[in-house]
């Protein structure tokens, strides 16, 4: 194996911390577009008829229950990838010769494909 063939411990460990990025800018994100509709909500109420405290006020909750969702939905994605990435260790840990020429016909091909497409893009040129 060569030096940049990485791990499935590695692999687990960079999904987790996709995973946990996306959470993050997801959150980040959603806090912004909370931040703004708040700011939007006291401009409204300063310059606007009780009545659009209401609508403001039932804005503001719906932006908070799509952070919330987004963050559910966020930690729900970095759970399954955690999984998946636990299974795939387990099963090349289980049947290393398996994994290997599993690993080698799929690179054969991907490999296949390229050539594949390389080779029509020469042709209609």
């Amino acid at each position: 194996m060569n030096a940049t063939t990485k791990t499935a411990a590695e692999l687990a460990d960079e999904y987790r911390q996709a995973a946990r990025d996306t959470v993050d800018s997801t959150r980040a994100y959603a806090q912004n577009a909370v931040n703004a509709a708040g700011e939007k909500v006291r401009d409204l109420r300063r310059d606007a008829e009780p009545t659009m405290e209401q609508i403001a006020a039932r804005v503001q909750q719906a932006v908070q229950r799509g952070l919330e969702s987004a963050s559910k939905t966020s930690a729900r994605a970095q759970r399954r990838v955690e999984e998946a990435a636990e299974m795939t260790g387990r099963y090349i840990a289980d049947q290393p010769v398996r994994s290997v020429l599993l690993a080698a016909a799929a690179g054969a091909a991907l490999t296949a494909l390229i050539v594949l497409a390389t080779t029509r893009r020469s042709d209609e040129d």
